[in-house]
């Protein structure tokens, strides 16, 4: 949740990102949702083929003829949330902060996924900064499991409103830099990775994909680096 609701006509989301929209209706009124040519930050002809032209209706919502009146919407959705949300995701708190590029189509930091690698080692109750800088010439996003972010900045701005609440999935335009906040809660495995990775399919498919362990702190210079993987067996 946002801390207040926000009146917007339109919000761009890119692949894995959510967002809940309140609309209010009239007695028999019909309102067509609709997908319009996103604002991806790339040349004509990248954009084009990138989708940035693209234009369709998703779905027709058809008011009844008589409606059930609606509580108001509150002026203030999740202080309480937000409170503790911002308390701990203070970047004055965080202990390091890493970096991340996503190159072509299928690399992170110059290589692609390796299923037996472990990229990043954190430690549990601790906060960190990622930096994410986008080096290629089409859109990318990163989507992080096992903890939802704030979002610091984009290219040194403030977030606009719509994404200053917890967040899992951030698109990073071409040439563009955000940093991210988060904090490794709850669970530890130095064997059991959890994923980053580009939510564009295609590029998460090609190998733009990375994994990382939580430990506890007192085992952060043991944390093994490679993990076993069960057997891959070809089927002709």
């Amino acid at each position: 949740l946002l801390p207040v609701p926000e009146e917007m006509n339109e919000v761009q989301v890119s692949p894995g990102e959510r967002v809940e929209i309140l609309a209010t209706f009239t007695p028999g009124e019909r309102i067509g949702l609709r997908s319009d040519g996103p604002e991806l930050g790339l040349d004509l002809f990248a954009d084009r083929f990138s989708g940035g032209d693209d234009r369709f209706d998703l779905l027709e919502l058809r008011a009844a003829d008589q409606l059930a009146d609606s509580p108001p919407l509150p002026g203030e959705l999740a202080d309480d949330i937000h409170d503790v949300q911002f308390r701990i995701l203070d970047p004055d708190d965080a202990v390091t902060t890493r970096r991340f590029e996503l190159n072509g189509s299928s690399r992170i930091n110059g290589e692609r996924v390796d299923m037996a690698r472990v990229d990043t080692v954190v430690a549990v109750d601790t906060t960190e900064i990622w930096e994410v800088t986008n080096r290629a010439g089409r859109p990318h996003n990163l989507h992080i499991h096992d903890v939802q972010f704030r979002i610091l900045d984009l290219d040194g701005e403030p977030p606009p409103p719509h994404l200053r609440g917890p967040k899992d999935t951030v698109y990073v335009p071409p040439g563009s830099t955000t940093r991210l906040a988060l904090r490794f809660a709850d669970y530890t495995d130095p064997t059991t990775p959890y994923m980053y990775h580009c939510h564009v399919l295609a590029h998460e498919d090609d190998g733009m994909m990375g994994q990382f362990t939580v430990v506890d702190p007192r085992d952060l210079d043991d944390a093994p680096t490679t993990i076993e993987t069960p057997e891959t067996h070809e089927h002709r």
